[in-house]
């Protein structure tokens, strides 16, 4: 018995209750990043929908209602970013989804009643809404069709603000700001 009982003990120290992240899973349009960049889509207008960018660079407006507030205001260059987040209000003002990228190797995205946060540490770590975290090796994510890994693509400019959620199975381009 207390031979059997080391090794459950052995072998439950060794688990932490992730799973391997697979390029299967960050592939699947069901994945807990895809579902969450989906979310947040449905918060905003059609893609054709330009927002306006206030005078102040603080936030974004579509003709629905909706509006991007970002975290700081944003500046002209985007090297002069620190961090880079904002929230989707609905037209009655209301939270939707946000994102964060603190350049730190870690993203977090809530919407749909999802928070995922995606981040680089020993492993590459996706840590789902639902208490699932899956981890790999980050050497994986070569090996993984381009562009599944989550991340963000954004360009911040004078002229034009705009921002994707990437990987396989997430809807590109969220939203689009230009100057009033």
């Amino acid at each position: 018995m207390t031979r059997i009982t080391l090794l459950s003990l052995l072998f439950l120290a060794g688990c932490d209750g992730s799973s391997q992240l697979t390029c299967e899973y960050l592939e699947d349009p069901q994945n807990c990043w895809a579902q969450a960049a989906a979310a947040a889509k449905a918060c905003l207008p059609e893609p054709a929908d330009n927002g306006v960018l206030s005078a102040d660079r603080a936030s974004c407006s579509f003709t629905d209602g909706t509006r991007v507030v970002f975290d700081d205001a944003l500046p002209d260059d985007i090297m002069d970013l620190e961090t880079f987040g904002f929230t989707i209000e609905d037209s009655d003002g209301s939270r939707c989804a946000s994102f964060l990228d603190t350049f730190e190797n870690r993203m977090e995205l809530e919407a749909g009643g999802n928070k995922v946060v995606s981040q680089l540490r020993a492993k590459f770590e996706l840590i789902c809404g639902d208490g699932k975290t899956y981890r790999s090796d980050f050497d994986l994510l070569f090996e993984c069709a381009s562009g599944s890994q989550p991340t963000d693509g954004f360009e911040v400019t004078p002229d034009l603000v705009y921002f994707m959620i990437i990987s396989v199975s997430t809807p590109g381009e969220l939203f689009r700001c230009t100057p009033s």
